[in-house]
């Protein structure tokens, strides 16, 4: 390992670990655990604990979580107790590991100095250095999603069978974390389509993504299998993607007047519910969680919301998406925030694009390889902006970027080292 990388990787550590114990516990005095998130840890306590995957007790079974990053703390867990100040320094330290990922990536299409300059945009990137202190998925979803872009580019350029096989399994471990990647393959024969080199031959073709397909089927079938038994109904994740979906379109309306969105999302949240107990249970919620079969005609009602909603102004919502696409990399709930994160993220996507123009004038051969890492920002891109507008959830793609940024900074370097 190169000395700027070791160093990279031990400041990506070291930046999350102050952070953690010296800003977020040590000055602010907050505990993540004792944080309103989206519960994961309460599933892992609970697993911890042999009270079943359910986020609260007196609830049933949950399906409403995917299972990847409860999984993850659980597993922590079981080795030093539940013992969240062990969890912020593992997530710390994955921080390390999607540097050392990006640099692999950066490397690989094109040559050290790319991927040295994504670790570093990575290392200090502030999304990831604050979710390091905090129960997000992200923190899980970060590695999983570089080495998924990384397999996929290898197998797409390569036609190997058994990188088909291992990108289909990183995309199974990223579904289950993250379910945002269960569509992936709606946008894939895009990318196909506008590279000849990828698609022809057909059999060269065929020769990895059926691997991939299965790979990403043997991980999720088993979660898909249980979400069945305890609901007879096809969940392939999560019953918990209308309900956001939802809550984006309220927050998308209000996204351009600069206000306070989670002002919006509470309030769509208390809407949606106000529907489920109306709709399902005639204004008694006390049977709104009597089985885990339940999770899943809320799901309904949340779905039949949405419709209703593009129904009901359909070129509003097409027109929302567009806005929505630039704003992905910066929106955020609270106004001050915004401010900030577009600080951020401005520069950031400039980079991008003058990184994504510059390599494909320069290098045929690098943008060919690296076209698959550049669908999946895209895709992440455009799914967010019509789902729900918030760079946390854009934020996987963004730092993907950093290897596109890269070019744009390192600029066009002649005597390219080995891939």
């Amino acid at each position: 390992m190169s000395r700027p990388l070791l160093a990279i990787l031990l400041v990506a550590v070291l930046l999350r670990l102050v952070f953690a114990f010296g800003l977020t516990r040590g000055i602010r005095g907050i505990a993540p655990e004792e944080e309103i998130t989206d519960g994961y840890h309460l599933i892992a306590e609970h697993l911890h604990e042999g009270h079943g995957y359910r986020q609260f007790l007196s609830h049933p079974p949950t399906v409403q979580r995917p299972p990847g990053y409860p999984l993850f703390l659980a597993g922590l867990f079981r080795v030093a107790g539940i013992d969240y100040a062990a969890v912020q320094v593992v997530q710390a330290l994955l921080g390390a590991l999607g540097c050392w990922l990006l640099f692999l990536l950066g490397r690989w299409i094109l040559d050290d100095r790319i991927g040295l300059v994504a670790a570093a945009l990575y290392a200090v990137y502030p999304n990831s250095v604050q979710y390091a202190s905090r129960l997000y998925a992200e923190n899980l979803y970060y590695p999983l999603f570089f080495i998924f872009a990384l397999l996929l580019c290898i197998a797409s350029s390569s036609g190997w069978a058994r990188a088909g096989l291992a990108a289909g399994i990183a995309w199974g471990m990223g579904i289950l974390t993250r379910g945002t990647l269960l569509a992936l393959p709606l946008a894939l024969p895009l990318g196909i389509a506008v590279s000849p080199r990828h698609r022809a031959p057909a059999r060269r073709w065929i020769r990895w993504v059926l691997p991939a397909a299965a790979g990403a089927i043997l991980i999720v079938a088993p979660w898909t299998i249980r979400n069945a038994r305890l609901t007879d109904s096809f969940v392939p994740v999560s019953a918990w993607g209308w309900a956001p979906f939802y809550h984006g379109i309220q927050c998308s309306k209000a996204m351009l007047h600069w206000g306070d969105l989670r002002r919006v999302d509470l309030e769509a949240f208390a809407e949606r519910h106000r529907a489920v107990v109306e709709r399902l249970y005639e204004g008694d919620d006390t049977r709104a969680y009597a089985s885990a079969r339940e999770f899943v005609r809320h799901e309904e009602v949340a779905r039949s919301l949405v419709l209703e909603e593009i129904r009901g102004d359909p070129a509003g919502f097409v027109l929302r998406g567009l806005v929505g696409i630039p704003f992905a990399w910066f929106q955020t709930l609270g106004p001050r925030m915004r401010i900030l994160s577009l600080a951020i993220h401005l520069p950031l996507m400039i980079l991008f694009v003058w990184g994504v123009i510059r390599l494909s004038r320069r290098d045929r051969e690098a943008f060919l390889r690296a076209w698959p890492a550049l669908a999946l920002i895209l895709f992440v891109n455009l799914f967010q902006a019509f789902v729900f507008p918030h760079v946390r959830y854009m934020s996987p793609a963004v730092a993907l970027s950093f290897v596109f940024s890269g070019v744009a900074i390192a600029g066009w370097l002649p005597g390219r080292t080995a891939r």
